[in-house]
């Protein structure tokens, strides 16, 4: 009996296994419907409007492109450290979350052409006078919303001082309002998009900017690896929407330029 179950528990795990291959075998560009991955509250790029509708230049953008490569789309809104696993495991078909192309992930994932190219910023209170630099966070409690490029640039600086990591950018900004955070490392746009939200009038500024990824690492798609014909349909789309100045249009919508 006990060598059956084992037996059985075995055959399970191979199925398993097996299902999830064959999930994973051939290209997206096979279905009729891509499951694309993102994290709701990084505006402009994906945030929920007024009427709690996921909107935002990525799930407008991805959006026509899988309409230029005659596809449906599902987007499905979740943990921004959980994309790329979801996407290995086969949950998702790609990423659009303002996911930048880093050397690092590059090594788990593929990415598309880069479509935006952006800095970050030191968010903090309107009345905090005390962040002009790097140096100044010395001591101080930074926020970071988990598994960004901001997040492993705070990781690697040698200035001493405490980052308390978020799943989402909203919390992280929240604890600034709060009081139980000095400031928080975020993308430029998104730290504008914040204070000139209705939500947040009149309440936070930009202390400074700061450089904290390569040029070639810019916002992009990501996807399995090795799906050259996926690949290939996207970048040919984003080049289609490049060159009608359907992304221009989309930038200037969520005043990104």
């Amino acid at each position: 009996m006990f060598k059956k179950l084992i037996f059985l528990a075995i055959l399970s795990a191979m199925l398993v296994c097996g299902a999830s291959d064959a999930a994973l075998a051939g290209s997206v560009m096979e279905k009729d419907v891509i499951v694309v991955g993102t994290e709701g509250t990084y505006p402009p790029y994906e945030y929920y409007d007024d009427s709690n509708n996921l909107t935002g230049f990525d799930v407008e953008l991805v959006k026509k492109v899988a309409e230029k490569i005659g596809k449906e789309v599902t987007i499905i809104d979740m943990a921004f450290d959980g994309l790329i696993p979801a996407l290995l495991t086969g949950k998702i078909d790609a990423i659009a979350a303002a996911l930048n192309a880093t050397a690092e992930r590059r090594e788990r994932v593929d990415f598309s052409d880069v479509y935006d190219i952006a800095d970050a910023a030191i968010l903090t209170k309107a009345d905090n006078n005390t962040l002009k630099t790097l140096d100044d966070l010395r001591g101080k409690i930074v926020g970071v919303q988990l598994g960004t490029v901001e997040d492993n640039f705070l990781s690697n600086l040698d200035t001493q001082f405490e980052v308390k990591r978020y799943q989402k950018t909203d919390d992280a900004v929240r604890e600034v309002i709060l009081n139980r955070n000095d400031c928080v490392l975020i993308g430029t746009l998104v730290a504008n998009s914040y204070i000139d939200s209705d939500r947040f009038e009149g309440a936070l500024k930009i202390a400074f900017r700061q450089e904290v990824n390569k040029p070639d690492e810019g916002f992009s798609f990501a996807l399995r690896k090795n799906d050259s014909q996926f690949m290939d349909a996207l970048n040919g789309a984003l080049k289609e929407l490049g060159d009608s100045g359907d992304i221009k249009e989309l930038k200037k919508k969520y005043r990104m330029d």
